[in-house]
Formats: C-alpha cells, sequence, structure tokens
C-alpha cells in the first residue's frame, strides 16, 4: 500500500512522537510481506493531489503536538484514502483501521506502565489499577473467528468456484448470443431459402439449432473446466456417487436452454445479427452481475437486490452454488430447482414459437 506522510511533528522532544509512527508503518509486516510503502512529501497540497488522482494510496498529516498530545493527552491524525477504487478505498480503510487502533493499543498500554511508577504501592492495589486501567483502554476484548464452508478452505478450492463461475459466465453470454443470432446468421448469408427448401422441417430445424447449441455450450464447459483444474490448479468438489451433485450438470444444461430460448426472444427486437449480438452481451453482462458471478448480491441497491432474487438465472446458479460449497442438501435447493425448471420451459418454449413465426413469415415471403 502506497502512503505518503507530511510530518509537522518531527522535531518534537517527545520520545511518543510522529517519527516513530513513520517508523512503525515501516517497519510493520504481515505474514513477513511488507504492509505499507511509505513516502515522506513536504508539500501537503502536492500528497494530496496524487492521493486524489491514484498515485497514493493514503496520506496521512501528523500535526505539531502530536508527539505531546499522544505522550499526556489525546492526538489527533488526518487520514485521507483514495477512493477512486472503491474495493481498494475498503481494503486500504480497514488496513489503516487496523494498523492505527493496533499503535494506539500499545501506546496506550506504554502510557499505563509508565503511569503505574508513579502510584504508591502503599496505598492502592497497582494490580487492580492496572486492570482498571487497560479495561479502560479496551473494555471488550473480542477473539474473532473465521469459519469457512470446507470447500473453500483451500487456494485451489477457491480457484474451482471461479471456474465455475466462469462456467455460469460463458453460458450466459455464449447462450444468448447463439440464440439471438441462429436464423439472423442464416438470413444474412443467404443459407436460410436453401434450408428451407430441403425435405426439413421447421421443428427438425429448431432441434438442431437448439442441439447445436447445447452442444457447443457443453465443449466450451469441457475445456473450462480442464484449463481451470489443468492450468490454473482448481479443485472442483464433484462427487458423482452423491445424488445431490448431479445436480450440478442439470443445472447447467437448463441454464443453456434458458439462455437459448432467451436468445430467440431477444431476436424480435433486432433487425441484424450484429444488433442482436449486441444486445445479447449486454443483457449478458446483467445477469451475470444478478446472478452473482462477479460480485454478491448484498453489494447490489435494494431494486437490485429483488430483481436478482427473482431471476431464474439466479436460481440455477444458486442451485449449483449451494451444492458445491455449501453441501446443501436435495430438500434445501428443490424450491431453485423448480424455479428455474419452470422459468426455463416457459422462456424456451416461447422462444420455440418466435422462432417458428419467424420462418413461417420468411416463407410467406
Amino acid at each position: 500500500m502506497n502512503i505518503g506522510v507530511i510530518n509537522y511533528d518531527a522535531k518534537s522532544e517527545y520520545q511518543l512522537n510522529g517519527s516513530l509512527l513513520i517508523e512503525v508503518l515501516e517497519k510493520a509486516e504481515y505474514n513477513e510481506i511488507k504492509l505499507f510503502n511509505v513516502q515522506i512529501y513536504e508539500n501537503e497540497t502536492l500528497m494530496l493531489e496524487e492521493v486524489k488522482r491514484g498515485k497514493l494510496d493514503a496520506g496521512l498529516v501528523i500535526p505539531k503536538g502530536f508527539g505531546e498530545n499522544l505522550t499526556f493527552y489525546q492526538a489527533n491524525l488526518k487520514v485521507y484514502v483514495s477512493a477512486i477504487n472503491i474495493q481498494a478505498f475498503q481494503i486500504n480503510s480497514f488496513m489503516l483501521n487496523t494498523f492505527l487502533d493496533e499503535f494506539s493499543k500499545r501506546v496506550s498500554n506504554e502510557k499505563i506502565d509508565w503511569m503505574l511508577k508513579f502510584i504508591p504501592e502503599n496505598y492502592v492495589n497497582l494490580d487492580t489499577v492496572e486492570k482498571f486501567l487497560r479495561g479502560v483502554i479496551k473494555p471488550i476484548n473480542s477473539t474473532f473467528n473465521k469459519i469457512s464452508p470446507e470447500k473453500l478452505m483451500s487456494r485451489e478450492a477457491w480457484i474451482g468456484w471461479y471456474t465455475v463461475g466462469a462456467l455460469g459466465m460463458t453460458m450466459l453470454y455464449s447462450g444468448l448470443n447463439m440464440g439471438s443470432v441462429a436464423l439472423m446468421e442464416e438470413k444474412q448469408k443467404g443459407c436460410l431459402p436453401k434450408i428451407l427448401a430441403s425435405p426439413i422441417k421447421p421443428s427438425e430445424l429448431i432441434a438442431g439449432k437448439v442441439l447445436s447449441g447445447v452442444i457447443t455450450l457443453s465443449l466450451i464447459s469441457v475445456i473450462t473446466i480442464v484449463f481451470g483444474i489443468g492450468v490454473c490448479g482448481a479443485k472442483i468438489y464433484w462427487n458423482p456417487l452423491r445424488i445431490e451433485h448431479w445436480i450440478v450438470p442439470l443445472m447447467l444444461l437448463v441454464l443453456a436452454l434458458m439462455v437459448l430460448g432467451l436468445g430467440s426472444i431477444l431476436s424480435l427486437v433486432t433487425k441484424s445479427a450484429k444488433g442482436a449480438s449486441n444486445l445479447s452481451t449486454s443483457l449478458g453482462l446483467l445477469l451475470a452481475f444478478l446472478t452473482g458471478i462477479w460480485f454478491p448480491k448484498e453489494w447490489f441497491p435494494k431494486w437490485m437486490q429483488i430483481l436478482a432474487d427473482y431471476s431464474p438465472a439466479t436460481w440455477a446458479i444458486e442451485a449449483i452454488r449451494r451444492v458445491i460449497v455449501f453441501e446443501a442438501s436435495l430438500t434445501e435447493i428443490i424450491p431453485y430447482i423448480f424455479g428455474a425448471l419452470m422459468a426455463t420451459l416457459i422462456i424456451f418454449i416461447a422462444g420455440v414459437i418466435i422462432y417458428r413465426k419467424s420462418l413461417g413469415s420468411y416463407l410467406e415471403k
């Protein structure tokens, strides 16, 4: 983390001072990794400008008299954190808050040790006084323990989960695109009249297009899994001996049919393959957000959370997530399975009807 520091307390005569804070910042480590890259500035305006532009992650202004106030009273410190990236802002704010809290606690303990030297033992119980003062510093000493699903305990498992997320993303983008341009590409290439002049029936043509899309999406999924496991070292917890784990390929198939049908519906509002492709990409991006592939839905505004809760694609992805990550039982995910299946059936039938009508209107011309 790149951090700029202005020290107006450099000439302080007190042991606890701004220079000590800078020294501790420079030496701070976590798991033998240096936390802060400290840069000393003389010009406060320049430092703040570089924080604003993102060249610095944060800036500290140590005021004059910091050492005296830190020793006898309460010291003030100005902290500026770059908000050019919201995720980096949250992480950097947390890091600095944690560091300053720990620094404050250690300084307070040093002040207590120093103060106890001047309290006569004949009049009070020093042990009681010490415990009281340390309780003033930190009334509640909480211990936080991290509890994660067993399936996400390792780096490989996290890569595995993101690999599954990449599968969902592939389904959304590629499936929508295939469904939306299936008929228009044949028109633009001039192949549709020849296809319709052949003995093939419209229902057979539709079935062929759907089967082609499912096979293509399946091949892409296999390639994604092989790449994730073989190249990235992903570990995907899938046991073919467990009935509920077969929900994963089922939901991927459901998702494929859903987006192919949705893509066919999109073709109604477009007049070219390029327009259909652009529209399907935009919708795929929106659905990727709503399904939680990129970010948890809890980060979204309330209205987007409602859309996510009632999105059929979310139901399919959520069923996969709960089985693979949280080891949910079949009864726990039945609502998601039923919702995804019913929505897919409706969307797919609507897509087939639209496809047949498009073929019919083309034949009439």
